[in-house]
């Protein structure tokens, strides 16, 4: 996208292009590290972000900048999605007339705002956020522990032990306890345990997602969520189910695989950061920030936050 005038119809009609042509794992894997670097942006802002700045590394609003002292150099920034907000008054159920009822923002429609990468500007140094640690078995057990809090929230138990058959782990929903297999290392036992946490906030046992059509959705969705997470720690997996990204997403809407991806990738990253937001609050509290960010108060702005598109 060059200078000329952009409209939000255009940055839409490129979103879906840019979703439609999506056939590989590593495409996939592409928006979800971007995912894991800029866990405020909804998912059609990720990729929007990603096709204009592969290497983009920390991205803020001009005004933004001018608040750490630094200006922007160029005129061309990366353009995303900002959704256009109206506060409407709900009336509480079974009220009385003029009483006053909640109030909840509706999304009405999108505008153009503009982004900026730290390379894209000019001014005294700032602290930038550290690259990714040496991944080691200290910051997988904290994340465990950051992760078994929140299934407790839930409601759910976590227990290590045999899963009876080949399986990492799974969800009993029916006794709220998630099993994670007792022969996994401790990088592969968190990373399952945060496959599972996808599953219990996206999924139940028997919703209208539940078909054996959408069973391998499930799996990319929770697996997706999982690597989002773990790379947001610093933490890597191979995400075999993410080779049949393009395969599931035409069985699932064979006119329409692009609406899926969307719609999947826009749920995954709702959970990754409902789990990001959780697990940093419990690893600041207990030990020193992981990497690669903890705190970015520049991508945090709530103009920015979400829907996910």
């Amino acid at each position: 996208m060059g200078k000329e005038e952009v409209r939000a119809e255009d940055l839409h009609r490129v979103l879906d292009a840019e979703v439609s042509k999506l056939q590989t794992a590593s495409e996939w894997s592409r928006w979800l590290d971007v995912a894991a670097l800029f866990p405020t942006y909804g998912f059609g802002n990720l990729v929007l972000i990603n096709l204009q700045m592969p290497q983009a590394s920390w991205v803020a609003r001009a005004q933004q900048w001018e608040q750490l002292g630094r200006r922007v150099k160029t005129a061309q920034g990366i353009r995303i999605l900002k959704p256009i907000r109206v506060q409407k008054a709900m009336a509480e159920a079974g009220g009385h007339h003029g009483v006053e009822g909640s109030v909840e923002d509706q999304v009405i429609g999108f505008r153009v705002g503009v982004v900026y990468d730290v390379t894209a500007t000019v001014g005294p140094p700032i602290h930038l956020p550290r690259p990714p640690v040496t991944p080691d078995a200290t910051v997988a057990r904290d994340l465990w522990d950051g992760l078994a809090q929140d299934a407790a929230a839930d409601g759910f138990a976590v227990d290590v032990r045999p899963t009876g058959d080949a399986s990492e782990g799974f969800t009993d929903y029916g006794a709220n306890r998630i099993v994670i297999a007792d022969h996994l290392d401790d990088f592969r036992a968190v990373a399952r345990l945060a496959h599972e946490m996808g599953h219990v906030r996206m999924h139940s046992p028997s919703g209208p997602d539940a078909s054996a059509t959408c069973r391998g959705t499930r799996e990319v969705e929770a697996e997706s969520v999982a690597y989002v997470l773990l790379a947001h720690h610093g933490l890597s997996i191979d995400a075999e189910s993410f080779d049949y990204i393009a395969g599931w997403a035409r069985q699932v809407d064979p006119n329409e695989p692009g609406t899926v991806i969307k719609a999947t990738g826009a749920r995954v990253v709702t959970t990754a950061r409902q789990l990001i937001d959780s697990t940093d609050k419990y690893l600041n509290a207990h030990r020193a920030p992981l990497a690669p960010v903890q705190t970015r108060p520049l991508d945090s702005a709530p103009d920015f936050d979400g829907p996910a598109l």
